[in-house]
């Protein structure tokens, strides 16, 4: 088979090499397994010798890839407050007024008139200068979505007072199970597929116009909404 040879934009390249010639490659002391060739007066290297470097590659179509595609950025307030707003269990988001981390996920039993289920235990904590609570900060909805795309019902009227509508002062906190239940109150747990995700659906148009008026409370990214991994751990 052919193998993949790639230019190398270094020195080499400013000799006056013959056409055809192959050379040995040594990176880091050692004889790499295939040569370099000249080709109309540059030099190339195979992408084995660039996966000795550490440098990865990729081929998709007539695009060639070579190294990582760079991580997405952190967000103000700590290397575990992703820009993306989305991570995994154990991990603290930020949009500017809100940190969530979920801490726990364990399956849960029936309730009156609801099937089995999934409690996701989750800390919010308030990170403005104003005394706030989820639901006066554009709340629409919070989704616990199954690996097949569907979602579970939540409890929202038992959540009301403990999680949506909790003042917090400035860096106050709460931590509150949040639970989701299946609507046929006769299947068993077992039937019941560990979540894949825990979606808190946040919009910025929603604040309430006291709190626009007077400027204190205001997102730092236009997608302010938590979507949380729930088959990963950090």
């Amino acid at each position: 088979m052919r193998k993949t040879h790639l230019l190398v934009p270094a020195l080499l390249g400013s000799f006056a090499l013959a056409a055809g010639l192959n050379y040995s490659v040594v990176v880091n002391g050692q004889v790499a397994p295939d040569q370099a060739i000249v080709v109309g007066g540059k030099t190339y290297v195979p992408l084995s010798v660039l996966k000795l470097l550490g440098v990865s590659s990729s081929l998709k179509g007539s695009t060639l890839t070579l190294g990582a595609q760079k991580a997405p950025a952190t967000a103000p307030g700590g290397a575990s407050q992703r820009a993306s707003l989305e991570g995994c269990i154990g991990e603290t988001l930020f949009n500017g007024i809100w940190r969530l981390t979920v801490r726990k996920v364990e399956a849960i039993g029936p309730d009156v008139g609801l099937g089995p289920g999934w409690g996701v235990t989750a800390e919010l904590r308030n990170g403005t200068t104003t005394k706030t609570n989820l639901h006066d900060t554009g709340l629409e909805n919070i989704d616990l979505s199954l690996p097949d795309g569907n979602t579970l019902t939540f409890e929202e009227h038992a959540a009301e007072e403990g999680f949506i509508y909790k003042e917090l002062a400035q860096a106050g906190g709460v931590t509150y199970q949040l639970r989701f239940h299946i609507q046929d109150a006769r299947a068993l747990a077992s039937s019941v597929p560990r979540p894949a995700k825990l979606t808190v659906q946040l919009n910025p148009a929603r604040l309430t116009a006291g709190y626009l008026i007077a400027g204190k409370v205001a997102y730092t990214t236009p997608t302010p909404s938590f979507r949380v991994r729930l088959d990963c751990q950090k």
